[in-house]
């Protein structure tokens, strides 16, 4: 995720997930940022909400996951529509591509899709 600080300057943060959970090294955090601060409270409830949306609505257990060399899923640029459909956030359903991987025909957005029954 990307902030920009009080001076104007923009700030990279890296949040990985863990299951399900967040995580922040501290190291990479912004100045201000503690567990239970505003801040890191609603950093963490969005990238857990888009963690979700990725993994499909309801909990299907479908997964959606960056191709080789990709980073789609990962920046947002492609998430599960609330049918549970591969979806670029720009152009709309995904076209399969073969292989469990589908490919947005007007970006070239990316996922791998991997539906579980």
């Amino acid at each position: 995720m990307t902030f920009t600080l009080g001076t104007g300057e923009d700030r990279a943060l890296v949040i990985r997930m863990r299951g399900d959970e967040p995580v922040v090294p501290s190291a990479n955090s912004l100045p201000g940022w503690v567990p239970g601060s505003r801040i890191a409270t609603g950093t963490i409830a969005v990238v857990r909400a888009l963690h979700q949306a990725r993994q499909g609505v309801g909990g299907s257990g479908a997964q959606l996951a960056d191709v080789d060399g990709g980073w789609d899923v990962s920046i947002g640029n492609v998430v599960l529509s609330s049918e549970g459909v591969p979806t670029c956030v720009g152009h709309g359903e995904l076209a399969p591509a073969g292989d469990g991987v589908y490919r947005c025909e007007t970006c070239g957005a990316a996922a791998r899709y991997d539906r579980q029954p």
